[in-house]
C-alpha cells in the first residue's frame, strides 16, 4: 500500500520537477519572469508548442517511474497517477485560465495522460518479453 501511494506520487512529482525545471532553466535563459507553469510567459510561440510536446515526454517518464516502482502490475497505480493529472488540468483550467492559452490547457494534461498510458505500456511490454525470456 505504501509502496503504490510512493509510486504515485513518485511520477506526479516527476512531471512537476521535470516541468518546473525546464521553465526554470527557459526564464533565466531569456531572462524573463520566473514561471514554473503555462505557455503565456514564454518568448514565441514556437516555446509554446514546444513545451506542449514536452508534456508527452514527462508523463512518458512518470507512467514509465510509476511503473517500475510497484511490485504488482501497476494498473490501480497508473489509473491513481491519471486521475491526479485529470484533477490538477480541472484547477489549472480553473485557476490559469485568464491567463493561458484554452489550447494550452486542454492538450498539456490530455499528452499527460497519453505519455502515462504508453510507458505503463511500454514497462508492462519489457516485464513480459523478460518473463518469456527467462
Amino acid at each position: 500500500m505504501i509502496r503504490s501511494m510512493l509510486a504515485v506520487a513518485a511520477g506526479y512529482i516527476s512531471i512537476s520537477f521535470l516541468n518546473g525545471f525546464s521553465h526554470a532553466v527557459t526564464s533565466l535563459y531569456f531572462r524573463h519572469s520566473l514561471s514554473l507553469t503555462g505557455v503565456a510567459s514564454l518568448p514565441s510561440p514556437a516555446w509554446g508548442y514546444g513545451f506542449t510536446v514536452l508534456q508527452f515526454i514527462f508523463g512518458l517518464f512518470a507512467g514509465l517511474l510509476t511503473a517500475s516502482i510497484t511490485k504488482t502490475k501497476g494498473h490501480i497505480e497508473i489509473l491513481a497517477l491519471i486521475l491526479l493529472i485529470i484533477a490538477a488540468g480541472f484547477i489549472d483550467y480553473s485557476v490559469l485560465s485568464n491567463r493561458e492559452p484554452l489550447w494550452y490547457l486542454i492538450t498539456a494534461p490530455t499528452l499527460k495522460v497519453a505519455g502515462i498510458f504508453i510507458g505503463y505500456i511500454l514497462k508492462q511490454k519489457q516485464d513480459a518479453s523478460l518473463k518469456a525470456t527467462s
